[in-house]
């Protein structure tokens, strides 16, 4: 059973997942031109179960099934590259705030957005809701779905998918939970063509229930793992036990913001189990890689679970591959994952007009949008010389700073001003990174236009980071507080610390993490999203000004509130 030769090929087949949906909300598209219907499943059970939680994976890795530019994207309300899973993540949790700064050319992102200004009647809140809620959707009608199994070997290949479908769900769960609050909750419960339920009309009792309901369901896969089969390493590309314990490690990171009850003691030990399986090998054997950059090159895939490297830095990870690239004919195309975290970024610079240099070759591409920049604030947090040319920390190798002409300050948003309006924050590039962090070109395949580079939902790092927060806060051994963030530091040349704070480690989790669809909730989490930090253009005011209070969560869509008489979050 190998990802690639279901989830990457050409034309894969939803089956019976018609998505009459359970969510009531949604327009939708089927996913597939083939008219197969359950009364085909009996013929070949494994078959169908592996093309059907195949289509589950795609939905996360792309918008669509087709070959067209917009993938013949299942949700027609937004562009198809912008409402895949990582963008709608990357939307939510980055655009609005210090780190990426969105500038808008005509596109299909909201120019407000930037600003943190979202609407309930957004199409951007609408597009990544229901990504996100067509996925858990999905993963709910796999397990609802009689495949006419017959033998032992069928009924342990559905049991194992229906524990991975559940841990998507969670996934899947965590940012809605995250972003949207009082959200209802589409268990296996929830029929086909059924209306999920808001589990209470109140909006911190529904968001917490909705937690716990999550959070116990994932405590029963992984004790189901950690009873029958401690030693899971799925194939590449597909999730098991550490992707469900990582997940857990992010939702007890964040309980407190979710239910008012901190569960520090929680995120600590779920990170430490973790970290004991894959805290091996890779730089100074702590299982992260010996390069930064390799989590973010071409051939990052090496060092996700189930990869041909020495570690698994990367766990919770997105397959992606250029068709033009793939010798077998297949491939996934995206406009979203590690391509678009590159290309957004970058882009071709006129030689004899612009004072800025960029080139789409500096990172083996074929394009770039020039679409974002980087805001002064986050900028700043990372060590540099008085004319921010240079930088010490490896972090910033790929970047495009003053030494490449760009201004650190931001004096507008707009698509016209690139290059003038802040620096080029870049980490992903299309590049064979080798253990020392250095270009192998050799290694390397053409520049392609999308690039294929997977993309880490989660990474250790993060793990070794979230469980130094968690023990700061009184939940584990502090002394490993330091010692997890000195791993951090240490790989990027950067001193190791004698003694670490709270604002030590929070200025390190967001050099470490900097772009990976956190930092959102970090702000919130600290205290420092609304009001007591600003950055520029924070709520549209060149050097920032404080949110209004509701904006710790977006608001639901206006239409699915409509449609299904959910209550919508509070001042929206």
């Amino acid at each position: 059973m190998k990802l690639k030769n279901i989830f990457l090929s050409a034309g894969v087949i939803a089956a019976s997942m018609t998505m009459g949906s359970c969510v009531g909300d949604l327009d939708l598209l089927p996913t597939s031109p083939n008219d197969i219907t359950p009364g085909t499943f009996p013929s070949d059970p494994t078959a169908y179960m592996e093309k059907v939680m195949a289509d589950v994976y795609m939905q996360i890795g792309t918008y669509g099934y087709g070959t067209d530019d917009n993938g013949s994207n299942i949700l027609q309300s937004m562009d198809g590259g912008m409402s895949t899973f990582q963008r709608a993540v990357f939307n939510l949790e980055e655009i609005p705030t210090d780190e990426a700064n969105w500038l808008p050319s005509g596109d299909a992102i909201d120019s407000n957005w930037q600003y943190g200004i979202a609407p309930a009647n957004n199409n951007v809140v609408m597009g990544c809701y229901s990504r996100m809620m067509v996925i858990a959707t999905l993963c709910n009608q796999f397990m609802q779905t009689d495949f006419g199994i017959t033998t032992d070997a069928e009924r342990k290949l559905f049991d194992e998918f229906s524990r991975q479908a559940r841990i998507l769900r969670a996934g899947m769960y965590f940012y809605l939970i995250d972003c949207y609050g009082n959200v209802p909750w589409a268990d296996v419960s929830v029929k086909m063509g059924e209306v999920a339920p808001q589990l209470s009309t109140d909006f911190n009792e529904g968001r917490r229930l909705v937690f716990e309901a999550v959070t116990k369901d994932l405590e029963d896969v992984v004790a189901w793992y950690k009873a029958n089969d401690p030693a899971n390493k799925p194939p590449y590309g597909y999730v098991g036990l550490d992707v469900a314990e990582s997940l857990l490690v992010k939702f007890y990171l964040n309980a407190e913001v979710y239910t008012g009850t901190a569960r520090w003691a929680d995120c600590f030990n779920h990170a430490e189990a973790v970290i004991a399986r894959l805290g091996k090998g890779g730089f100074n054997n702590t299982g992260l890689c010996n390069a930064y950059h390799q989590n973010f090159a071409y051939n990052n895939k090496d060092y996700a679970i189930g990869g041909a490297g020495g570690n698994s830095e990367i766990i919770w990870t997105i397959p992606q591959q250029n068709p033009t690239l793939d010798k077998s004919n297949s491939g996934l195309k995206s406009y979203a994952n590690g391509g678009f975290m590159c290309n957004a970024w970058i882009g071709d610079t006129n030689d004899e007009k612009d004072s800025f240099k960029c080139k789409q070759a500096d990172y083996n591409s074929a394009n770039g949008w020039k679409c974002m920049s980087a805001r002064r604030q986050f900028v700043e947090k990372f060590d540099w010389n008085a004319d921010f040319t240079q930088s010490p920390d490896v972090r910033t190798k790929m970047w495009k700073t003053a030494a490449d002409g760009f201004s650190i300050d931001n004096p507008d948003c707009t698509a016209a001003s690139w290059g003038k309006n802040g620096f080029l924050a870049v980490k992903f590039s299309n590049w064979h990174i080798n253990d020392n962090g250095d270009i192998d070109r050799a290694l390397s395949p053409e520049a392609v236009d999308p690039l294929g580079i997977d993309y880490g939902m989660i990474r250790l790092a993060e793990i070794y980071l979230s469980a130094a927060e968690a023990a700061l806060n009184g939940g584990g051994d502090r002394s490993k507080a330091l010692t997890y963030v000195n791993y951090i530091r240490t790989r990027a040349k950067m001193p190791a610390y004698t003694s670490i704070s709270m604002s030590d480690l929070r200025d390190e989790r967001q050099r470490e993490l900097y772009t990976e669809c956190v930092r959102r909730s970090d702000l919130i989490r600290y205290g420092q999203w609304i009001s007591g930090y600003t950055w520029n253009w924070k709520y549209k005011q060149l050097h920032g000004t404080d949110y209004p209070s509701n904006f710790n969560v977006y608001p639901l869509p206006s239409t699915v509130c409509v449609r299904n008489g959910y209550t919508q979050n509070p001042n929206y």
